[in-house]
């Protein structure tokens, strides 16, 4: 004979053909002498009952060939949007590195009245136009520099 504790732990595993007091095994002995195990069972068993139902009713819309087609239509067009995009992002991508890392030729001419930012090594020259001040960040790679002109704080 099974105690209660196992009995519960059983109820989870067993067939719903088990799950009755009528069941010919050490469970079903259990349930036809304990009413709270057999309350349990009888709630497991109204559970997949009700899931089963609740299952076959579920039935797929329209047909199934049809419907794994336009899934492998729709895979396809995803697909290739993710090329066409992934191609335009890498050529976007290219063409910033280019514009950013390809030195001028000739240096900046500066602004009349416009003030110009020191540079560690010498060779980096900006100024302002009228109205904006510049903030300079050099970065740990010398080949890189990073230039933000924001406005002028007026004061009234």
């Amino acid at each position: 004979m099974i105690d209660c504790e196992r009995a519960r732990r059983l109820l989870l595993e067993a067939d719903l053909a088990e799950l009755t007091a009528e069941a010919d095994a050490d469970l079903g002995r259990h349930l036809a002498t304990c009413a709270r195990c057999r309350s349990e069972a009888e709630r497991i068993r109204t559970a997949e009952v009700a899931l089963g139902d609740w299952l076959r009713a579920r039935t797929p819309r329209g047909d199934v060939a049809a419907a794994l087609a336009r899934a492998r239509a729709q895979a396809q067009r995803r697909s290739r949007a993710r090329r066409f995009g992934g191609g335009a992002a890498m050529l976007a991508a290219a063409a910033l590195a280019g514009i950013l890392l390809v030195p001028s030729r000739r240096p900046p001419v500066p602004a009349p009245h416009a003030a110009a930012a020191p540079s560690r090594n010498g060779t980096f020259f900006v100024s302002a136009p009228p109205g904006r001040e510049i903030i300079v960040l050099h970065t740990a790679n010398p080949k890189i520099v990073v230039v933000w002109y924001i406005p002028t704080r007026r004061t009234s």
